[in-house]
Parts: structure tokens; C-alpha cells; sequence
């Protein structure tokens, strides 16, 4: 069987597909030139890799992949990455690329585990939930981090401003600037994580059950904090809050995360129910 028709090849695919959509992120949030370079090489990349397996498809099938319904998806996918990369390469249009590439990110995945000839349906039910559930676990940890970096800003603010930085405690706390960029990175790694990890626990969902469950309370807790997520990044990086205001926003937000991982996902949905 060839590479590019294994469980392997998916796998790598979705890690390399991963990576490019992270740098991308990277350029939207601090207008970073090089991590955008650097998403463009690693997305031709990708682009290169998905033509391998659409002809290796294409020679078992025998049909081109829009005659088959089976392989429609991955073909849009790779129609989504080449758009991007050849408008990206005539004319940069900021965060196009960005938006463009987590939706053919979301259909390569949907095609892995569902439409992928050489995984079977048990095996890719694993597979995904363990990937579920470990991405949504490093991402509860970075909002963790996140607020506790707040919760040592707003300690030494206050030692600062009450004149109690005398103590040998606090003397041992980096500069508020540092404990604010900490705080700030460690959420805009969490975010499209948790992004990743609702992706991926719909799809190993629709797989168990052929429903999705974005109208579940979970799902839409999580769209939920995406947003106050994504409103604390935003406005911390482009300086309209900064300081107190923006460690209080995050300490609001991880109380969110709390409400929405201890009651909403266990008391009031039936997506983690198994």
C-alpha cells in the first residue's frame, strides 16, 4: 500500500495542514511577515501532499474525483489551497488566507475520518476522539496558564500601586509588561485549539452517532468562549486594552471556560455522555 494512501499520510497531512494555519495565525495577530512566509511554504506543502492522494485515489477509482461522491470533499479542499496560495502569491490580501485555509483545513480533516479509503470506521472513531480529547486538554492547560499570569499581573499592579513591593515575594515577580505578553500568548494558543478540538469532537460525533450536535449546549459554549476568546486577543493586541482592564477581561473569560467545562459539559449536554 502506498504512503500516501496510509493512516500515516493522513495523519501527517492534518499535523503539516496544522502548522501553516498556526503561522497564519501568527501574521494575523501581529502582522508577522516571516510566520507568513513560512505559512505559505509549509501550505504548498500541503497542497503538494493532498494532489498525491487525490491521484492515488484517482488510479484505484478509476474516476475523477468529481464523478465520485466519496472524494468531492477532499477535491474541494485542495481547490480552497490552491486558490488561496495562487491569490496569496499575486496579490497578499491580508487574512484571506487565514479564513480560506481553516475551512479547507476543516474539510481535509471531515475527509480523513470519514472518507479516507484506508481507515476503517473503528479505528478513525479512536483515533479522533483520542485527538479530541487531548487537544481540548492542552488547550484547557494554556487558559489555565493564561489566567494565572493574570491573576499575578493584577497581584503585582496592586503591590505597585499600595506600595507593597517591599516584600521579597513580589520583588520575585517578573515586570507587569512580561506577566501581560504571557498571559496574552498562552490564550492565543488555547484559542484555536479549543477551536480544533470542537472540530474535532463534532466529527467523532457524526461518526458515532451520523448527527451533528452544534446546537447542543457544549458546542455552542464553546462558539461561545471562541468569541470572548477572540475579543480579549483582539483588543490586548491591538492596544485598545491593555493593563488592568485586560487581565480582569481574561480572568472573566477563564471563569467562562469554568462554567462551560464543569456544568454546561456535564450537567447540561448530551454531547460528552458516552
Amino acid at each position: 500500500m502506498s504512503f500516501f494512501n496510509s493512516p500515516a499520510a493522513y495523519t501527517l497531512l492534518i499535523a503539516l495542514y496544522g502548522v501553516s494555519i498556526g503561522l497564519f495565525y501568527a501574521d494575523f495577530l501581529r502582522d508577522n511577515r516571516i510566520a507568513s512566509r513560512m505559512g505559505l511554504a509549509m501550505l504548498s506543502v500541503v497542497f503538494a501532499f493532498v494532489t498525491m492522494i487525490m491521484g492515488i485515489r484517482i488510479s484505484l477509482d478509476h474516476l475523477l474525483p468529481f464523478f465520485s461522491s466519496g472524494q468531492v470533499i477532499i477535491f474541494f479542499a485542495w481547490l480552497l489551497i490552491g486558490v488561496s496560495i495562487f491569490i496569496n502569491y499575486f496579490s497578499r490580501i491580508d487574512y484571506f488566507t487565514l479564513f480560506m485555509n481553516i475551512l479547507g483545513f476543516i474539510f481535509v480533516v471531515f475527509d480523513a475520518f470519514v472518507h479516507g479509503q484506508s481507515l476503517e470506521a473503528t479505528y478513525g472513531q479512536r483515533d479522533l476522539l483520542l485527538l479530541h480529547i487531548g487537544v481540548a486538554l492542552v488547550s484547557y492547560i494554556a487558559f489555565t496558564l493564561s489566567v494565572i499570569f493574570s491573576l499575578l499581573y493584577l497581584l503585582e499592579d496592586s503591590a505597585l500601586r499600595f506600595k507593597r513591593f517591599q516584600s521579597g515575594s513580589f520583588r520575585r515577580l517578573p515586570p507587569l509588561e512580561r506577566l501581560d505578553l504571557y498571559a496574552l500568548r498562552s490564550a492565543v494558543i488555547a484559542l484555536p485549539l479549543m477551536l480544533l478540538g470542537l472540530i474535532l469532537g463534532i466529527l467523532w460525533y457524526f461518526l458515532l452517532s451520523g448527527k451533528f450536535v452544534l446546537l447542543d449546549p457544549k458546542p455552542l459554549g464553546a462558539i461561545g468562549l471562541s468569541l470572548l476568546y477572540g475579543f480579549y486577543a483582539y483588543a490586548r493586541s491591538s492596544g485598545w486594552m491593555t493593563g488592568r482592564r485586560a487581565a480582569w477581561l481574561n480572568l472573566a473569560c477563564f471563569f467562562a471556560v469554568l462554567v462551560n467545562f464543569l456544568f454546561v459539559g456535564e450537567l447540561a449536554s448530551d454531547f460528552h455522555r458516552w
